[in-house]
């Protein structure tokens, strides 16, 4: 409490009271009363408001972060489980094709060796009456080529026919397959066309060793494959 000083404060007092007003002063006269000034209010009931604010705001975009986390989680999920399910189905579709190819290679084996097994019974049997199935194996067929699906004189290319894709063929198919593809290169010459007709001699030699194997369609159709490469060799591309 203090006591005003000067000629226009007579005995009054002024009084500073502490707390929420800040600065606060009360003046006036003992007896008939006064007034007060409030320099200023206390800014903490307002920064405690923004504070409540800002946290319910921060539990509000946890809350989304959260959903939002769920969200991608569970559709990751389900992605990957989809990702696991089409590679069992192909894995099992796959498994089913292999099968069902191998199922079928082995019918077909299957048939083909009952055929032969029938075309030698019939064979044996001719031969024991007298009579050769093979009356045309020995004609030569000096004037066989062979078709664009067979030979591709564009770029020399070979499609053999089954009956000469065994094993004991092989090397006489790389090789011959290698001279063509040379003449295609530099043109026919006598010693590729020789080389041709030697290597294909060789393959024909090969085949003959299966002519009690072979249904003579078969054997037929192999013999003048070979023969028609021989005189393709002879041949311009």
């Amino acid at each position: 409490m203090l006591q005003a000083a000067g000629p226009f404060f007579p005995r009054r007092t002024i009084y500073n009271y502490g707390g929420y007003y800040s600065p606060s002063v009360f003046y006036g006269n003992r007896w008939y009363g006064g007034g007060y000034y409030g320099g200023g209010y206390y800014g903490g009931w307002n920064d405690g408001s923004s504070l409540i604010r800002a946290q319910g705001q921060a539990q509000v975009d946890r809350s989304k972060a959260m959903v939002n986390y769920e969200d991608a989680r569970s559709k990751y999920i389900d992605n990957q489980k989809k990702v696991a399910e089409t590679y069992i189905a192909r894995q099992k579709a796959q498994r089913e094709s292999i099968q069902l190819q191998s199922q079928i290679n082995e019918e077909r084996a299957k048939q083909r060796q009952a055929a032969l097994d029938r075309q030698a019974e019939k064979n044996r049997k001719m031969r024991e009456s007298g009579l050769s199935p093979y009356l045309n194996a020995s004609a030569s067929q000096d004037k066989a080529t062979l078709t664009a699906s067979q030979f591709n004189p564009a770029t020399g290319k070979i499609n053999w026919p089954e009956s000469l894709m065994g094993e004991e063929y092989k090397a006489s198919r790389e090789k011959i397959q290698e001279l063509f593809s040379l003449r295609n290169s530099t043109g026919v010459t006598s010693t590729l066309s020789q080389q041709i007709s030697d290597e294909a001699q060789v393959m024909k030699n090969i085949l003959r060793g299966q002519i009690r194997n072979m249904l003579p369609n078969d054997y037929l159709s192999a013999r003048g494959f070979i023969e028609g490469l021989a005189n393709m060799g002879k041949t311009t591309a």
